[in-house]
């Protein structure tokens, strides 16, 4: 299953919750992924909740890709992380980052208009 492109939403941090619904994973498979891929690093506030940045959304969605889509184990996916660096994430968007968020936004926009019933 090939995913479309994802528009993340204008904001400086998202909540698990919220990466949860952008990515289609569950939250304990993204704090999974945290403790055993290693270039997850995801910061925390004062509250000690996770605060997800738009370049850790990225890091998330490429993790799921090569997950799901190349068939890599979690050793592979750390071994490819190594190797490539900080070039992990390039430019121009991959198949990674092609997961359409249409669900994510219509259910934000439901919610809103829950507000108003």
């Amino acid at each position: 299953m090939k995913m479309g492109k994802i528009i993340l939403p204008n904001k400086m941090y998202f909540t698990i919750g919220e990466v949860e619904r952008i990515i289609s994973v569950k939250a304990y498979t993204i704090r999974f992924w945290e403790k055993e891929i290693n270039i997850l690093k995801i910061e925390k506030g004062r509250n000690g909740r996770r605060r997800y940045k738009k370049y850790d959304i990225e890091k998330i969605l490429k993790i799921k890709d090569l997950l799901y889509e190349e068939g890599m184990t979690i050793d592979g996916v750390n071994k490819y992380f190594r190797k490539k660096g900080n070039r992990h994430i390039d430019k121009k968007p991959d198949k990674a980052f092609e997961h359409t968020i249409l669900e994510y936004v219509i259910n934000e926009l439901k919610n809103i208009l829950e507000l108003f019933d």
